[in-house]
């Protein structure tokens, strides 16, 4: 059997000659690249160090010290990857002669040598697997056989030495384009057959996603139209990673089958997100959120958990620490089948995790598994773990194609190194293709003199790619987009044709579309048709009608299952206030049961309602055994108290940061302390806080039932929770009071309703006095506690019964309107309204166009929305 090598560059053309070898049932024909040629001549197990292997000793290098100008930058997280890039330029660029006499290249001189010296023994740099090859230069004839290099454009200088001592050894032929530099070679060289070379358009699109829709179009035309196969077409661009995410998208909805020959992100996979899961927590620190995600995505982390480990867990809960984590799990003990089980085994997890990055390689062998613990840890030796983010994102994998029945994306000198007759060249805008020549950072050209690295003639390269690609393809079409993908105006390469310029706008109809979606955005006839398009269509022209309250807006059909479902439960004063000041809010909230997700696990900050709702439980905390009697009795009760809270609340709900909390404490603490001396000395009988009526109650209560408060004959029933309830019954009265932790409003009118942010008030004095026959005086108390001293609103006697029965015709008349589905958006609130994200975002449009028939329909309830 006679033996002939394959000479080629990229692992495009790799692939391809390997499956051209197997087509024709070559026998004897080794394919194989420059490195591994030279790998193949110096025999044994010697190979070309690759990345893997050059990573890890790049560090040992910078670790051992001792240098003179990069000393004080070697310790930086991206230092291992900004040397191998120098390394390569070096390296390829030759030996050079007379190295210029300077700190920085006696310390990259000095690197250089200790990561050679460092390489495992059989893992060779270039320079020094072109020498080992040399010396069995003699073996050649028994090892490779004739050699053919095969569509190589280029070689580096620092391989040009074996090949021309190769020349004298055995046959060798370069068989490449006319436009290949090879006049340094001296062995046979042959011109491969140029294409038509024949230029089909210059198509200037909006942007790069744009350009990636415009090549799947012109994809699936080739193949529909023309017949074409899939192996004979290629998009490529001199650097790919600006169109990606868009190819990675918008094929898989093609469904064309798109080969991506230099590898998709690995975050683009499933193993990449579960080292992206594993990162996160490391990196950011315990939550439950990335705990639920981690133990989603990593399997082996599940060993011996319970599939009913988080029950009983508050999602609402940060849990940013181990010890939260016990407390919370132990708390919930009594709702897991397995008991203490989830906590033996969670645990030790938890606190591997909460060692942080630090942990990175330990935490990695003990959750990953296969090929998520492989790219891990090539991401650990690309850099320091406190870099894994952008070793993660950096890292590429193969993606299962096959080149030989796939259309081609990639880079220009995969493509140049295997042609294909069929091209679309992406990306001809200036800086772009070509590059600008860039300099390297270690090694920049005013510090090398006369040394020149392959940096320095990117843009030499790209036109060579170009020239190649085109001389070497049938027919060839151009793109560039108008605007970044960042909205910047682009100029146009020297490359570009503008002879054949054509402009393809984010509107024009396709003569072939790619998708489903595709097709539909081409025929709007056909896109009509479809229910979406025409509820979306229909719901446009719907918010333009300024004449008319449509279903679009929130008009139902009268007595609507949901609606009249969502009126028959027991309200709480919350959703009175949705019924009343939003209505529409309320059908999305109560009868269609939206809920806004918590996006948020850690706050900076307490929300105005959750800090209201702590100022309760301290005041409610320190009054469940009795009314403190002095100040100083109420300052070492709310201590105990917020001692107490400290270990209850992060474990029920989000809390900030821990010195952030501490203040967050504080400042409760000294709220709820002017809460409660503002009834100091006050003979109000007894006290009950956090008082719930409407429902069942295991303690002692006030009450005469427990049965839902009515209001009025609306229908309607409710149950609430008090803050603070004062009976006295020796004198018939009772005090109802609503702390608000924040201030009061500068006016000299009465507080009654504050156009519907108090009917809590209200209705609590409305429970108050139907659940306490004898009480023949009630008095609603609004008391604010950003002020020294708290600040207390009083509303007593013939005001308070009026708002009374005011509120019981505001609640009728906003019954009214949802059963008979004349329901529209209330006045705009305040404070951000989680609601309004399914509103038309322009809101304030919307609302100027509506103006007129919103005001019709909620015309009921405009006096509560206008009232004191």
């Amino acid at each position: 059997m006679s033996i002939h090598s394959v000479v080629v560059d990229g692992p495009l053309a790799l692939r391809m000659q390997r499956l051209d070898a197997a087509r024709e049932g070559a026998t004897g024909r080794q394919i194989l690249t420059l490195p591994l040629l030279a790998a193949r001549l110096a025999g044994g197990f010697i190979a070309p160090a690759s990345q893997e292997i050059l990573y890890p000793a790049i560090r040992l290098a910078l670790d051992a010290g001792g240098y003179e100008d990069i000393g004080e930058v070697s310790g930086l997280p991206g230092m291992p990857s900004a040397v191998l890039a120098a390394l390569r330029s070096w390296w390829d660029a030759g030996t050079p002669i007379g190295i210029p006499d300077n700190a920085r290249l006696r310390d990259f001189t000095l690197l250089e040598r200790r990561v050679r010296e460092t390489l495992p023994r059989g893992a060779l740099a270039p320079p020094d697997l072109v020498e080992s090859a040399l010396k069995r230069l003699h073996l050649a004839p028994r090892l490779v056989g004739p050699v053919t290099i095969h569509e190589v454009p280029d070689i580096s200088p620092v391989w040009r030495q074996l090949v021309v001592q190769l020349c004298d050894v055995v046959p060798v032929r370069w068989v490449a384009s006319s436009c290949s530099r090879r006049s340094w070679f001296p062995g046979r060289t042959e011109t491969a057959p140029a294409g038509s070379s024949l230029l089909v358009a210059a198509d200037v699109c909006a942007d790069p996603r744009s350009e990636v829709r415009e090549a799947l179009r012109w994809a699936r035309a080739r193949i529909a139209e023309d017949g074409i196969a899939l192996e004979e077409i290629a998009i490529t661009a001199a650097s790919p990673t600006t169109w990606d995410d868009a190819f990675l998208v918008l094929a898989r909805e093609a469904g064309l089958p798109l080969h991506f020959s230099h590898g998709i992100p690995a975050l683009a996979t499933r193993e990449g997100q579960t080292c992206a899961a594993l990162a996160d927590i490391l990196l950011r620190g315990l939550s439950q959120e990335r705990v639920r995600l981690l133990l989603a995505r990593v399997p082996p982390a599940r060993a011996n958990i319970p599939l009913d480990w988080a029950k009983g867990l508050r999602r609402s809960a940060a849990l940013t620490t181990p010890r939260l984590w016990q407390h919370a799990l132990e708390s919930a003990r009594a709702e897991r089948a397995d008991g203490d089980v989830a906590e033996g085994a969670l645990l030790p997890v938890l606190e591997l995790l909460a060692g942080g990055i630090s942990e990175a390689d330990r935490a990695g062998r003990r959750l990953l598994r296969g090929p998520a613990l492989t790219l891990w840890q090539d991401a650990m030796r690309m850099a320091p773990p406190q870099a894994i983010e952008l070793s993660l994102q950096a890292l590429r994998v193969d993606d299962g194609r096959e080149p030989g029945n796939t259309i081609v994306w990639g880079p220009a000198h995969h493509l140049a190194g295997a042609p294909r007759k069929y091209v679309r060249l992406l990306g001809l805008e200036a800086n772009a293709w070509p590059r600008r020549a860039s300099e390297d950072p270690l090694l920049p050209e005013h510090l090398l003199k006369d040394i020149r690295l392959p940096s320095a003639d990117i843009a030499d390269h790209d036109r060579l790619m170009h020239d190649i690609i085109v001389s070497q393809s049938a027919d060839y079409t151009l793109s560039r987009g108008h605007r970044s993908a960042s909205g910047s105006l682009q100029a146009a390469s020297t490359l570009w044709r503008r002879d054949h310029e054509r402009v393809v706008g984010r509107s024009a109809i396709p003569r072939h579309a790619f998708s489903q979606s595709d097709r539909l955005y081409a025929r709007p006839a056909d896109a009509g048709k479809q229910p979406q398009v025409r509820s979306s269509r229909a719901c446009w022209r719907a918010w333009q009608d300024s004449d008319r309250h449509t279903a679009h807006d929130g008009l139902v059909r009268a007595n609507h299952p949901l609606i009249v479902d969502a009126l028959a439960q027991v309200q709480s004063t919350t959703s009175l206030y949705r019924l009343l000041c939003d209505p529409l809010g309320f059908v999305w909230e109560y009868a269609l049961h939206w809920r806004e997700p918590n996006l948020d696990p850690q706050p900076l900050a307490l929300d105005h309602r959750s800090f209201g709702e702590l100022v309760h439980a301290l005041i409610a905390g320190v009054l469940r055994n009795g009314a403190p009697r002095n100040i100083d009795n109420i300052e070492i009760a709310l201590a105990d108290e917020a001692r107490r809270l400290d270990d209850d609340w992060p474990i029920a709900r989000a809390v900030p940061p821990g010195l952030l909390w501490r203040h967050t404490m504080a400042l409760a603490r000294e709220r709820a302390s002017r809460g409660l001396r503002d009834a100091l000395g006050e003979p109000r009988g007894t006290s009950w806080t956090e008082l719930a009526f409407g429902e069942p109650i295991a303690g002692p209560h006030p009450w005469t039932t427990l049965s839902p408060v009515p209001i009025g004959t609306t229908g309607i029933e409710f149950r609430g929770r008090i803050d603070r309830l004062d009976e006295d019954g020796a004198r018939g009265s009772a005090i109802v009071t609503d702390y608000k932790a924040g201030a009061a409003p500068e006016r000299k009118k009465t507080v009654i309703f504050d156009r519907g942010t108090e009917l809590q008030r209200i209705f609590y004095a409305l429970a108050a006095r139907s659940l306490l026959p004898d009480v023949r005086n009630v008095e609603s108390r609004l008391t604010y506690l950003r002020h020294e001293p708290a600040r207390t609103l009083s509303l007593v006697h013939d005001e308070l019964v009026t708002a009374i029965e005011q509120a019981i015709s505001f609640t009728a008349a906003g019954v009214e309107l949802q059963r008979r589905g004349h329901i529209a958006p209330g006045p705009q609130p305040e404070f951000f309204d989680s609601n309004s994200v399914a509103l038309p975002s322009d809101l304030e449009a919307y609302r100027r166009i509506k103006q007129r028939p919103f005001a019709q329909v909620n015309s009921p309830l405009s006096k509560l929305w206008s009232s004191p």
